[in-house]
């Protein structure tokens, strides 16, 4: 059973490396669009870097790549609890009702029933981060990056703004 356990937490730990390797491949790849971008004089050579990385990280395949793994980690470890809550109703329901032996604990109806459970489950945790990750995605580089640069130009941290929009909201 442990090997199982070490299994799972060493498949997130990879996954988790993975999108570091990404998150470190991202920001390469946002200097060398800034770069290119700024010798093909599409902005002023003075614009500043660090706006246009953090929109560039925000708009980038990294963010998905987050609420998937968190997703994903959210369901392995809710889907035992799930299957414990739904399998305790069930044996809890079955003796205060005194019903049909048809209904035990291992049979097809119960089976059924856990099996709809977790899906049910599966399904509300995905549209949990669907919903998450769709509400807060920036949905134009060009638009992140001048809220990015107008929140440079505040004197403000870009993440004591984003602090202060979260509460607002």
């Amino acid at each position: 059973m442990e090997f199982v356990l070490f299994g799972i937490v060493g498949f997130f730990l990879l996954w988790a490396a993975f999108i570091g390797w990404t998150y470190f491949g991202v920001r390469r790849e946002a200097r060398v669009v800034y770069n290119a971008a700024r010798d093909r004089r599409e902005f002023p050579s003075d614009e500043p870097y660090p706006p246009f990385e953090r929109a560039y990280l925000k708009t980038s395949i990294l963010r998905v790549s987050i609420y998937r793994w968190v997703a994903s980690v959210t369901a392995v470890i809710a889907l035992p609890l799930l299957v414990w809550i739904l399998n305790s109703l069930w044996v809890r329901a079955y003796y205060a009702f005194g019903v049909d032996a048809v209904f035990e604990e291992g049979t097809l109806i119960h089976s059924f029933f856990l099996a709809v459970g977790c899906i049910a489950g599966l399904v509300f945790i995905a549209g949990f981060f669907a919903r998450a990750y769709h509400k807060n995605r920036p949905f134009d580089f060009d638009l992140a990056w001048e809220e990015e640069k107008r929140k440079s130009d505040s004197g403000v941290s870009p993440a004591a703004v984003a602090n202060e929009e979260q509460k607002t909201q």
